[in-house]
């Protein structure tokens, strides 16, 4: 289980050879996939498959792909194994076997080869970090282009800047709307001052009217001035 935790990180690593596909003629099989994959530099030199093949590299007796496969299930430790393949990409996997069963495996790292290049797949964890550190670095920069956006004002509140840029973007039907309701209402404003003005005059009016009225009804009272008058009566 050391060794799972010592894999090194090569993710940014591109790594290619075309010279030696040439001379090969191509992916032909997949012993020769697993050849070229052996060229790189996320080949591990202590894998069983280096075993193997330390074991038949000075004689004729190179075994296919398959007999390799069911040799490498009699050994524990790490190995090489392709898990899919679709030409021209081929995915590779690193995984420590633990027994001879098929499933009987702990992955350790996955790599592919698309044509002649060959990378290193990143893992889920590293993925998924990834975009969510990117998710939060872009919510933070919302986050502060909003608050250069906000003002305060004790009376008003919160409310929003406007640029100057913003204002000058602002189409000529906007303008001219807002040209029509500033001269709608001062002929609003104008209208409602000349009414007012008018109901005042035939207020006056009809007050002077009164007051001429109770002015004449008082002219035509008879004023009684003088002594009384006491009646002798004599017996």
């Amino acid at each position: 289980m050391q060794r799972l935790a010592a894999t090194e990180d090569l993710t940014s690593v591109e790594w290619r050879d075309t010279n030696w596909l040439e001379r090969v003629g191509g992916f032909q099989n997949q012993q020769v996939v697993m050849d070229y994959f052996a060229l790189s530099p996320f080949w591990d030199r202590q894998c069983n498959n280096q075993v193997l093949a330390m074991q038949t590299q000075y004689n004729d007796l190179r075994q296919p792909y398959e007999a390799t496969v069911q040799a490498l299930r009699k050994m524990t430790g790490i190995e090489f194994a392709i898990v899919h393949e679709q030409p021209p990409v081929w995915v590779i996997q690193k995984r420590y076997r633990r027994g001879p069963a098929e499933d009987d495996v702990n992955p350790i790292a996955t790599y592919y080869i698309m044509g002649a290049n060959v990378y290193q797949s990143p893992t889920i964890y590293s993925v998924i970090a990834n975009r969510l550190l990117t998710s939060l670095f872009h919510v933070n920069s919302a986050f502060k282009e909003t608050q250069k956006m906000m003002t305060f004002h004790p009376s008003k509140g919160y409310d929003w800047k406007q640029s100057n840029a913003d204002q000058q973007k602002k189409s000529p039907n906007t303008v001219l709307r807002a040209q029509e309701a500033l001269a709608l209402r001062h002929w609003m404003d104008r209208a409602i001052e000349v009414s007012a003005m008018k109901v005042a005059q035939s207020r006056q009016v009809i007050e002077q009217v009164e007051q001429e009225d109770i002015s004449k009804s008082n002219a035509d009272i008879p004023t009684i001035r003088g002594k009384s008058t006491h009646a002798a009566i004599y017996i």
